[in-house]
């Protein structure tokens, strides 16, 4: 009877997020969740996406730097390409019981911030999962769906249909030399569509970034058997810059960028060089994480829990910029535009500062300005922008067909802008 109450509950505050139709986006509700990261197993750079029916799993990790563990539970909910919640009913989408706790836990060793780092694999003993798509890891504390404690997308591939994405420059002489175009062709010898125009949806994804994503497109010429993709301007991204670095994968050795390495009770504190503006210089090619970052420490071993937490203090000079905010972007503040990864503007010293407490390890990052009318930010005002730059792009295929009422996850592909360059 408890489990078919649960079953009725959760199909309730499915619906009323359905009726709410708000997108469910990667968010920490709690301020002592730290280093929230998501990907494939075994895989820690790559996209939170594994195959249906696959051998592949989701690790989803976090620490809690209370200290101390607490009844913690997850469970999964199936979301339509727009990340708002489907109709399918629980049963629809996976098997087994959808409210778990979190049994898989270390206490941090010889640190100076204590916390507790907890792990999720899936699918697993306890969930299968059952059809593709966009999916949601909701984890809460009590028992209590009510009291959230984070929540972060993955993604399950049917790969039905044939993905090939290209990476070239636009024919456009004005944005030549800034712009990336993202050309792509859906090959579908095995799966039929009675009408691509409306059952076919893709989206394209730049690193690790959702404020500038392209969605919705549909496709441009409809061949026998082939989606032909070959947009200008809908299709284009700002090409930026390599990412910036950041080390601290040790604390008793300054890397280059490092300024000054202290100790307040209870935290180290990092103070970096003041990065300088780069744009309107000429285009370097460096190796980066395109954004990413990995948890390490150079002196132990077991980097989960022996890393420690470090205020890291950023800096930029600049006249003050009116019309928006800027912001550090990159996996270090969650890819988000808020005001964690906002810098404040210190007038006596002419530049933008932000302070971020970070695990140890190696991070890439970017300076970006995002205007107050524009939910999207741009990296050319601090890192200048670049059509030969390295970037990874993500190109993700929806389809519904008539009488369907969830979308499917038909098709992934990634591609590099310099293997692939045309």
């Amino acid at each position: 009877m408890t489990k078919k109450i649960t079953s009725i509950f959760m199909w309730l505050t499915i619906a009323v997020l359905s009726a709410l139709a708000q997108p469910i986006t990667n968010t920490v509700h709690k301020h002592k969740i730290k280093t929230v990261l998501c990907h494939k197993l075994g895989w820690p750079l790559s996209y939170p996406i594994i195959g249906l029916n696959g051998n592949d799993q989701i690790e989803l990790s976090f620490d809690d730097l209370d200290g101390e563990t607490k009844d913690f539970y997850y469970n999964i909910i199936h979301c339509d390409k727009n990340w708002e919640p489907s109709q399918l009913m629980e049963t629809e989408y996976l098997n087994g019981i959808n409210e778990v706790p979190i049994l898989d836990y270390v206490y941090s060793f010889n640190t100076s911030i204590d916390y507790v780092h907890y792990n999720i694999v899936l699918p697993n003993n306890d969930i299968e999962l059952l059809v593709s798509g966009n999916y949601i890891i909701q984890v809460y504390e009590d028992n209590d769906t009510n009291n959230l404690v984070l929540t972060q997308r993955f993604m399950v591939n049917e790969q039905k249909v044939n993905v090939i994405p290209s990476v070239k420059y636009t024919m456009n002489s004005d944005l030549r030399k800034a712009k990336q175009e993202i050309d792509l062709t859906i090959k579908h010898s095995d799966f039929n569509f009675s009408n691509p125009l409306e059952e076919v949806n893709v989206s394209l994804f730049q690193n690790g970034r959702t404020d500038n994503a392209i969605t919705k497109l549909k496709p441009q010429f409809i061949k026998h058997n082939e989606l032909v993709y070959n947009y200008n301007r809908e299709t284009m991204f700002e090409g930026g810059n390599e990412f910036r670095w950041l080390d601290i994968r040790s604390l008793r050795f300054q890397s280059s960028k490092i300024k000054d390495i202290s100790f307040h009770d209870p935290y180290y504190h990092v103070e970096l060089f003041p990065d300088m503006s780069v744009a309107g210089r000429s285009y370097y090619f460096n190796n980066d994480f395109n954004g990413r970052y990995v948890i390490e420490v150079q002196e132990k071993d077991e980097h989960e829990r022996e890393a420690d937490y470090v205020y890291v203090h950023f800096s930029i000079p600049s006249q003050p910029l009116a019309g928006g905010d800027v912001h550090i972007l990159g996996g270090l503040t969650n890819w988000k535009l808020d005001e964690a990864s906002k810098m404040k503007y210190n007038f006596d010293f002419k530049q933008y500062e932000a302070s971020l407490l970070l695990k140890q390890g190696f991070y890439n990052y970017q300076i970006a300005f995002k205007p107050n009318n524009l939910d999207q930010a741009s990296v050319s005002m601090f890192e200048g922008s670049h059509s030969k730059a390295e970037n990874d792009y993500l190109v993700i295929v929806y389809y519904r067909g008539m009488g369907d009422y969830y979308d499917r996850l038909i098709g992934v592909s990634q591609v590099n802008s310099v293997t692939s360059r045309q």
